[in-house]
């Protein structure tokens, strides 16, 4: 089983566990990324949703009703699953440092930090394109595939994020999905 298996298998069967009625109130899914310990060889990817009802208990929080639709600091921050954490998911964390060492990126702490900036930075950067690149890849093929919408009845955009927005989170958010479905996601992330 490739490594892209191994998630979208995890993903799926957390898509899965969405309940009829959770899935009728939830308007957009989350794919987080975050490295695990701010090690850049351990990238980790949390999947959860938001819905409405969340979405109109922070509009009073937020400076603005996009903001409470699209800043994750407003949403549920639920965990369907977490993929790669090294305690909660060991098998997930084998299977991504198998996956960066096939990659031909995995490296060793360098003792010397004149070493990081010319060895480790360019490869931390490749593994961390990758690993976008490989939830984009699985966003794309749960909306392919039907998952996404057998699990929560019709699509929904995925956001592919950090705890940051930016231009490149934009990007891949409309790379994960349909045309137009991440617009609202995009256009906020751009007017930020």
């Amino acid at each position: 089983m490739t490594y892209q298996d191994d998630l979208r298998t995890r993903a799926m069967r957390a898509l899965n566990s969405i309940t009829a009625a959770e899935a009728t109130d939830i308007y957009a899914l989350s794919f987080l990324v975050d490295n695990e310990d701010d090690d850049p060889r351990q990238p980790v990817l949390t999947i959860g949703y938001n819905t409405e009802k969340q979405f109109r208990r922070s509009i009073a929080d937020a400076s603005d009703e996009a903001e409470a639709r699209w800043n994750y600091a407003f949403w549920l921050q639920n965990e369907l699953t977490v993929i790669g954490d090294r305690a909660r998911d060991p098998g997930g964390a084998a299977a991504r440092h198998r996956w960066i060492s096939e990659l031909g990126l995995w490296y060793d702490e360098p003792a010397d930090s004149a070493d990081w900036t010319a060895t480790v930075g360019p490869l931390a950067a490749q593994i961390e394109a990758h690993f976008h690149q490989t939830c984009v890849q699985l966003a794309q093929h749960l909306h392919d595939s039907g998952v996404l919408e057998g699990a929560i009845g019709r699509h929904k955009p995925v956001i592919v994020h950090e705890l940051e927005y930016h231009e490149a989170i934009a990007r891949r958010t409309e790379a994960a999905n349909p045309p137009g479905l991440a617009d609202g996601f995009t256009t906020w992330v751009r007017a930020g």
